[in-house]
C-alpha cells in the first residue's frame, strides 16, 4: 500500500481507532480472494458501482423511490458498521466509537470527512453536527457521468450517517445534505440533528419515517420507545434471530397463507414465530393471544367473528396456547369460524402453540381430528436454546441492545471469554433465562461497558449449570433401576429379541415422540445429535 509522506503524519490523528489502527487491522489475501478489516469481510469495488445502482433504480422506479431505497441501504450499512466498531474494539470510549464512523468512511475510500461542529451528549440524547464531505464518491461519480446535478445526490452516504449515529442514541439521528459537490459546490455539506430537533413535520423527516424505515426491523426506531411500549428496531431484530431455525419454512407458510402449529419447549421462541407470521401475512392486523383453557376464549371468538363479518380493515390473528386444552364445544365453534366465508386466508390466521409434538397431540386425543389436521398441515418445531450454541452470540448481543434502551448509553459488549461461557452452559429456561443472565451480568460487570467471563460466572452461579460430563458418576442409574429394567427386558430377550433391536426401537420411539426432531430425540436419550444420526444411518445401511 502506497501512502505519501505528507499523509503518514495524519494517520494517528483523532480518536481510536485511528486510521493507522484500522490499516493495521486490514488483511489482504489475494490467494483466498478476501480483504478483512479486523475479521470483517470487506470488498474492493469500482467507484462506478454506486452510481450504476442509483441510475438503474431511478430508471426502474423513479427518482423518489430510488432515493428512498438508497437511503435505506445506507442506513442499514451505517447501523451494521457501528455495531462492528463496538464489537471489534470493545474497550473504546463511547465517544471514540461514535466518531469512528467518519474514519471508517475515509479508510474505505468513500469520502474524506472534515468536522465543522460536533456536539453530542449520549446520556441526554442531545446531538448536533455539521460536516464537510470532500471527494464524496457518490457526488464525484454522478458529476463525471451526468454533469452538474440540480439537487444533492449523496443518498446512500446520508442514510449511512443516520444509521451509524442512531445506534449510540435513544433517538433517531437524521442528516440532511444541504450542499453537494455534484451541484458545483466546493464540497458536500451535511447537518445532523435528532429527529425531535428537526421536527416531525419536516418533509424529509416524514419521508424518512414513513418510507425509508418501512421494514419491520426499522419501522419503530429507538426514539419511539415510549409511544410503542418499548417495541423497537432491536426487538424486531431479536425476533428475526429467534425464528432463524425455521425461517425457510415460515416463508413457505406465509406464501401459501396456511395456518400453523408451532411446537417446542417454553421459552424457545414459539410466540416470536407467531408474531413473525402475523407481520409477514398482514400489513395491519389485530392479534388475539389466549390460552386454550381460558374462560375468555368464547368472547375472543365472537369478537373475531364480528370483525370478519363487518369486513374490518386489516387481518385477525388468533394465537391459541395449548390448543390441546380446548373444550370440545369451543373446538366446534372454532372450526365453524374457520369454515365461514369471512375467514378467508387473506383475513384470518390461526396459530397453535404447544409444548407437545404433533404425534403426542394426536395420541393424547384432546384435539378433534379436523382441528388437528387443519393446524398440522404446517408444523414448526422450535429447538431449545441448548441446540443453538452457534446463535448464542447474536441473541445475547441483541438482548443486551434491547435492555440498553431502558438505560443510558450504549449496550455493553460481551468478551470472547464471556461468549465461550455462555455457549458451554445449559439453558433449561431457554431465551428468557439467557436474557435474564446477560442483563444481570451487565448490572454486575466489574468494567462498565464490558462483560467478561467472570461476570457471566457470577450472574449464572445460581441460575444455569455447566454442561455435565456424560461419563461422570451422576449419569449412572441407581441399582434398583437397573434391576427393574432387567426384569422388564428379560422376557423380550428370552423371546429372541436382541439388545440392538430393543435399543433401535427405543431410538425410533424417541424420534417419533420428538416429531422427527433429531436434536430433541438425542437429548431425551442422553446422546449427542451426531451420535444418534450415526446410529440411525447405520441402521439404514
Amino acid at each position: 500500500m502506497r501512502i505519501s509522506r505528507e499523509e503518514m503524519s495524519l494517520l494517528d490523528r483523532g480518536g481510536r481507532p485511528t486510521l493507522a489502527d484500522m490499516l493495521e487491522k486490514m488483511t489482504f489475501s489475494p490467494t483466498r480472494g478476501s480483504i478483512e478489516l479486523n475479521g470483517a469481510r470487506m470488498v474492493l469495488a469500482r467507484a462506478t458501482f454506486g452510481v450504476d445502482l442509483q441510475d438503474e433504480l431511478v430508471r426502474r422506479f423513479g427518482e423518489r423511490e430510488a432515493m428512498v431505497l438508497m437511503l435505506r441501504l445506507g442506513y442499514r450499512s451505517g447501523r451494521e458498521d457501528a455495531e462492528f466498531v463496538r464489537r471489534a474494539w470493545p474497550n473504546l470510549d463511547v465517544g471514540d466509537a461514535f466518531t469512528a464512523g467518519t474514519r471508517l468512511h475515509m479508510v474505505t475510500g468513500t469520502v474524506r470527512v472534515e468536522t465543522m461542529h460536533n456536539d453530542f451528549d449520549f446520556r441526554n440524547d442531545r446531538f448536533s453536527g455539521d460536516f464537510l464531505w470532500h471527494e464524496s464518491v457518490e457526488a464525484t461519480e454522478y458529476q463525471r457521468r451526468h454533469g452538474r446535478a440540480t439537487k444533492p445526490v449523496c443518498w446512500a452516504q446520508t442514510g449511512y450517517a443516520a444509521g451509524y449515529a442512531s445506534v449510540f442514541f435513544r433517538k433517531l439521528i437524521l442528516y440532511k445534505e444541504v450542499s453537494c459537490a455534484a451541484m458545483g459546490d466546493k464540497a458536500c455539506r451535511v447537518v445532523g440533528k435528532t429527529v425531535d430537533d428537526w421536527g416531525r413535520d419536516d418533509p424529509f423527516v416524514r419521508m424518512f419515517l414513513e418510507e425509508v424505515l418501512v421494514t419491520k426491523a426499522e419501522s419503530l426506531p429507538r426514539f419511539d420507545r415510549e409511544e410503542s411500549g418499548g417495541t423497537t428496531a432491536d426487538a424486531a431484530r431479536i425476533e428475526d434471530l429467534i425464528v432463524a431455525p425455521v425461517r425457510r419454512d415460515l416463508e413457505r407458510i406465509a406464501e401459501h397463507r396456511l395456518n400453523a402449529l408451532v411446537t417446542g419447549p417454553d421459552g424457545s421462541g414459539r410466540f416470536a414465530v407467531a408474531n413473525w407470521l402475523k407481520a409477514k401475512r398482514f400489513r395491519t392486523a389485530e392479534l388475539h393471544n389466549v390460552h386454550g383453557a381460558s374462560p375468555a376464549l368464547p368472547e375472543v371468538l365472537q369478537k373475531i367473528s364480528q370483525a370478519l363479518a363487518k369486513g374490518a380493515a386489516g387481518g385477525q390473528v388468533l394465537v391459541i396456547d395449548a390448543p390441546e386444552s380446548l373444550p370440545d364445544p369451543l373446538q366446534i365453534d372454532l372450526l365453524r369460524l374457520m369454515r365461514s366465508a369471512q375467514a378467508r386466508p387473506e383475513k384470518f390466521l390461526l396459530v397453535g402453540i404447544s409444548t407437545a409434538s404433533p404425534p403426542q397431540l394426536q395420541r393424547q386425543g384432546g384435539l378433534r381430528a379436523e382441528l388437528f389436521y387443519a393446524l398440522s398441515t404446517a408444523c414448526l418445531a422450535m429447538p431449545p436454546l441448548d441446540d443453538r450454541p452457534e446463535d448464542i452470540e447474536a441473541l445475547a448481543t441483541a438482548l443486551l441492545a434491547r435492555s440498553a434502551q431502558h438505560g443510558a448509553g450504549a449496550a455493553p459488549v460481551l468478551s470472547d471469554g464471556a461468549l465461550e461461557v455462555l455457549r458451554n452452559f445449559r439453558w433449561p429456561g431457554n431465551l428468557p433465562q439467557l436474557e435474564q443472565t446477560v442483563r444481570r451480568a451487565a448490572l454486575m460487570a466489574e468494567t462498565p461497558g464490558l462483560i467478561t467471563a467472570a461476570d457471566i460466572h457470577a450472574a449464572t452461579s445460581d441460575q444455569a449449570t455447566p454442561v455435565p460430563d456424560a461419563a461422570g458418576p451422576a449419569s449412572q442409574p441407581e441399582d434398583d433401576r437397573i434391576d427393574q429394567l432387567w426384569r422388564e427386558l428379560h422376557p423380550l430377550l428370552q423371546q429372541g429379541q436382541t439388545l440392538d433391536q430393543i435399543v433401535s426401537a427405543l431410538e425410533h420411539r424417541a424420534l417419533a415422540e420428538a416429531g422427527g426432531n433429531t436434536s430433541a430425540a438425542a437429548r431425551q436419550l442422553g446422546l449427542t445429535r451426531a451420535k444418534l444420526d450415526y446410529r440411525l444411518n447405520r441402521k439404514r445401511d
